[in-house]
This record gives structure tokens, sequence and C-alpha cells, in this order.
């Protein structure tokens, strides 16, 4: 790590304390807890159901991709890979190096470095413009406002805008340069070669529209786990405006200025949901909920790749 990431880091962290300490000093920690010892087990249940639903249509998206560019992997492998990705996504300050893991892990697979780093690129390029569109959709189930609108219209042209940047060469080899291992991310052809594999991908009408239906319902599960999660909580917030609000939240997510999200995710929970009634409180209290569930439900991974790597040392 270079000084200049280390500090980057630092600030990150210090970012993400301030935060998370803003947003409990505005919070009744006491009332918090009581909400959590109140959930309802059986919407719980569903919200992992949800997240499992949700893993599964990833690892299938990400299949077809590497499908059509002639590099099969069986389902299993596929799933196994994506809990790898998830369980490094949670322990890793950035969501960009559980990417990082997962493309790693698939090149030991297909034995193909740019095809396998730029399948999991696409396939979150693809996801990102689904972001946008999923929180459209939800539109007509709801009494939507004018402003309601501009806001999810904003949101669509930012996250295609995200996307379209990818095709400014330094942005694009800056993402790959990211994805990949450190070992291959100063070579140069690598790069170069990823970057055109991520583009040709992106270009293929059908490829991108199926990979763009399959991230919709992703994002779909994604807004029923939280719904699940505020029915847990005795919140009663529609699966629409949880479809609508949910992509836009983790728009904001993404922002690279806390470490995985931490402080601008329950920010923007507490911004969104609480235009609809929801409580400071279950607004925070689902998010807080919400990074539970999916790191419980991404533990699988953390032996999923210590068994593999342990039978690759004994093979």
């Amino acid at each position: 790590m270079t000084t200049k990431e280390r500090i980057s880091l630092v600030v990150r962290i210090l970012i993400t304390l301030g935060l998370i300490g803003l947003l409990f000093y505005k919070l009744d920690l006491s009332q918090l807890l009581v909400r959590f010892r109140e959930l309802r087990l059986q919407d719980t249940f569903w919200a992992f159901a949800a997240v499992g639903a949700a893993i599964v249509i990833s690892a299938w998206k990400w299949g077809w991709i590497l499908r059509m560019r002639k590099h099969p992997l069986p389902f299993l492998t596929l799933l196994r890979l994506y809990f790898v990705g998830l369980f490094f996504n949670n322990v890793l300050p950035t969501s960009v190096g559980g990417d990082a893991v997962r493309a790693w892990e698939t090149t030991k697979e297909t034995g193909e470095v740019p095809e396998a780093i730029a399948s999991v690129v696409s396939e979150r390029l693809i996801a990102g413009v689904a972001l946008g569109i999923t929180a459209l959709l939800g539109l007509p189930f709801i009494d939507a406002d004018p402003h309601t609108v501009q806001v999810v219209v904003a949101f669509l042209v930012v996250d295609v805008a995200l996307v379209g940047m990818f095709l400014v060469p330094r942005v694009a080899e800056g993402i790959v340069g990211k994805t990949l291992p450190t070992r291959f991310s100063s070579l140069k052809v690598v790069v170069k070669n990823t970057v055109v594999i991520v583009r040709d991908t992106v270009r293929n009408p059908t490829l991108f529209i199926w990979i763009l239906v399959l991230s919709v319902a992703f994002q779909i599960c994604v807004a029923a786990v939280n719904a699940a999660i505020f029915q847990a909580l005795g919140a009663h917030v529609s699966l629409a405006h949880c479809v609508i609000y949910t992509p836009m939240i983790f728009t904001v997510a993404m922002l690279p200025i806390s470490i995985s999200g931490f402080g601008v995710r329950e920010a923007a929970y507490w911004y969104f949901f609480s235009r609809i009634g929801v409580s400071e409180g279950d607004a925070v209290a689902t998010s807080l909920l919400f990074f539970l569930i999916v790191g419980i439900s991404s533990l699988p991974g953390a032996p999923l790749f210590v068994f593999r790597k342990s039978r690759l040392q004994t093979a």
C-alpha cells in the first residue's frame, strides 16, 4: 500500500467514524436496541431468503457473461466464487476488494486473466445502469409527487453517466487496475486487453439486455430485503417504495468517502425513507440490519475460500 493509499484509508476511516458518531448522537440508542430485540423472526427469515435469491441471480447473470465469452463455468463454481467475493466485500475496506478476489479466483478456473477480470467488471457496470432503471420501475406503483420523479430520473442519469465514464480510457484503466490482482495491475497489456473485452461485452446488445434484466431482478430482491426488515421492525413500508429508494441509497453509498459505505448508507436510509414517514430510528436500524444480514449470508464464503486454497496446496 502506497503512502497516498494509506492517507486515503485513514481519511475514510475518520469520515466513517464521524458520520456514525453523528448519527448515533442524534438517535436514541436505547430505543434502537429495543427495536432490535422486538424483531419478528418470520419477516427476518424472509429477509435472509431474499438475500439468497439475490445471490443466486447474481451468480447466474455473471455466468451468462462468461458463457457468451466462451469461458463457461459450472453454476456451483460460480456460486462458490460469488460467495467468496461477497465475503471479502464485507471484510475488506472497499467493495472493490471483494470483486478483485472474485476476479482472481476466476482466473484460476478459466486460465484467462483478461476474460475473468472483464466478466466481473462488465457485470458491475451493467448492474450500475440497472440501479436507476429499477428505481424508475417502482414509480407507477406509488402516488409519486413531481419531486420524487425528478429525483429518480436524476439518479438514473447519474448511474448511466457513471457507467458511461468507462468509455474514457484513463477512467476505464483505473477501474480495471483496481480489480486486477496485484501481480497483474502493472501490466499495461493485461489492462488494455481487459478494457477491450469489457467494451465488447457491453456493446453486445443481446447480452447487455439479458444481463440488465437479471440485474433489475437482483435489485428488486435487494429491495425486498429492506421491505422484509421494515416489516420485522413493525414499520409498514411497501415493496414499491423500497424498489424506488434502495437503488438510490446504494448509488449514494458507492461514493468512496467511507469504509464500505458505513455512515453514508445510514444517512441515506434516514433521508430517503423519512420522506414517507419512517422514523429515523427505524431507517437506521434497517440499514444496520441489512448490513448484518448480508454479512451473515456471506459467511459461507470464508470456508469455501479456505477449503479451495488448502485443496490446491495439497494437490
